[in-house]
């Protein structure tokens, strides 16, 4: 999610970060012939990957049994010049946690 200016926040971002992005947040929808359809907001989500997905951060990569159970998580905050660091850092382990607890794992400061 962006601010308004949403041309220009994503050229920022494509400067400050070395990777593609995948779905992170945003409306999905679909809409029926017979006029129906269905509307939500994707936020704090999390996906499965067919095989391994190897995230350029990561030192080294999974093993090959391991890929099968591998799920990415996407969790962040909206930092401003008035942000509080600590603060956001917990709010993104709060909205981390919302997911994390349909696997059975807590972040660490629950812990």
């Amino acid at each position: 999610m962006t601010s308004a200016l949403k041309k220009h926040s994503v050229k920022i971002l494509h400067t400050l970060e070395d990777s593609k992005q995948n779905v992170y947040s945003g409306a999905f929808s679909y809409w029926c012939v017979s006029s129906t359809g269905d509307w939500l907001v994707t936020i704090h989500s999390c996906f499965k990957y067919n095989g391994c997905y190897s995230c350029k951060h990561t030192t080294k990569a999974p093993p090959p049994d391991d890929c099968a159970k591998e799920w990415v998580i996407g969790t962040g905050g909206a930092i401003t010049a008035l942000s509080d660091p600590e603060k956001e850092w917990e709010e993104m382990l709060i909205k981390l946690q919302s997911v994390l607890c349909v696997f059975g794992y807590s972040t660490p400061h629950e812990n």
